[in-house]
Parts: C-alpha cells; structure tokens; sequence
C-alpha cells in the first residue's frame, strides 16, 4: 500500500468515525463466480471480512452469482464455491459467524459469532428464497396448521433464509443487480462500484460507507 492511499485511509475512516450518521448494520454483496475463482478471488474475501469487522458492521449477506451453465456443471460449480467458503470462513476467528446456502435452499455449512455474522448464498437467489417460503406457508396451510386468513408480511418473512433488511446493497464493477433479498431489498440503497472485486481496497468500502452517511434515506417515502 502506498503512503498516499494510507494517509486517504485515514483520512476517510477519520470522517467517518466524527460523523454523528451511523454506519450500516447490514452490507448485502453480489457477485459472480468468478469473482472468486480467479487467482486471489477467496483471499479478497477474507480481507472484505476483516474489513467489516473493523467497521463495526453486524451483518454481511453475500450473493455468489453462478451462471445458467448445464444443470451437472452448474452443481458441481455451486458445491465446489461452498465448499471453498466453508473453508475459508471456518479459519477465521470465533466471532465471525457464518451461514452459507446452496441453490436447494439449504444450509450447506454454519456457527455462532458474537461479532459479524455472514451469510453467503451461492447460486441461491431471491425468486427461489421467496417460492420456498409461499410453498412453506401453503404446506402448513394444508396441514391445518395455519388458517388462510391469518397469513401476513411476517408469516412469509419468518420462513426467509436471511430476516435482516440490508442497509446498503453493493455490486462490485456492475451495473444490475441480481434478485438476491428480493423481498428484504425492498427499501435498501444501492451502490454500484467502478471497479471489480479483484481490484476492490478498503478505500473502497470506506468510500461506500462514507457516502452511505450522506444519504437521507426515504424508506419507500
């Protein structure tokens, strides 16, 4: 790291911490699979970690997007990535916690943290999240379990993988977002990077926060 990018650090953390706005809780994160395959994709992800939990950030929901290739592929791209994250995330420290999901929807690997907790979702998205919580209720309707009338917003958000609102939405050297916390999203802000994840710093993320304090936010207003 360069002294200049050091000192732009500092600077930027400075603002931050003198500012009265709070930080964001909750960072949603999209990106693809091969954000992460390539050469040093995992070890950017270790380093975002790290970076969340200096920040004081509570929550960090990650999309790994996987792309529409033949269906065994696509399966064996989807364990590969989980297994990867697993390893990854079961060597960092005991207060970082973690929930990673494959695309069925279930929870591929997990523990408590008292610090940060992650959520990855790989090849998982919001559509299939928000399908399984409706077939969940229209099951437990069946059963008798539920009556009809008396299903509400929290009947199907009590049956989503992830029940935290993200504060700020993030895509890494992208210019859409994919269907990921669909449902949760609703009243998120959003940030697009101009760079990709490869070349991502924490003077990015500083900067993201930092313009996360300046936003008023409007929750659908």
């Amino acid at each position: 790291m360069s002294v200049i990018t050091s000192m732009y650090e500092s600077y930027l953390l400075g603002q931050i911490e003198r500012t009265s706005a709070r930080v964001p809780k909750h960072v949603s994160l999209v990106l693809s699979e091969t954000d992460l395959l390539y050469s040093n994709g995992l070890g950017k992800m270790k380093d975002y970690i790290s970076w969340c939990r200096q920040l004081d950030i509570s929550i960090t929901s990650i999309y790994v997007d996987v792309l529409d290739t033949e269906e065994l592929l696509r399966t064996e791209m989807i364990g590969k990535l989980a297994h990867k994250l697993s390893d990854l995330l079961s060597k960092m420290p005991p207060e970082v916690g973690y929930e990673i999901y494959t695309a069925d929807g279930e929870l591929s690997a997990g523990r408590k943290g008292k610090e940060l907790l992650v959520y990855i979702s790989v090849g998982f998205g919001g559509r299939k999240e928000v399908t399984k919580a409706v077939l969940s209720v229209l099951s437990e309707v069946e059963e008798g379990k539920i009556s009809p009338s008396d299903i509400t917003e929290a009947t199907i958000e009590s049956r989503l993988k992830v029940k935290h609102e993200p504060d700020i939405f993030i895509r890494s050297g992208g210019k859409h977002l994919s269907d990921f916390l669909i449902w949760q999203s609703v009243y998120s802000e959003l940030y697009f990077t101009d760079v990709n994840w490869r070349n991502m710093r924490k003077l990015d993320i500083l900067r993201i926060i930092r313009d996360f304090q300046k936003r008023q936010r409007r929750f659908g207003k």
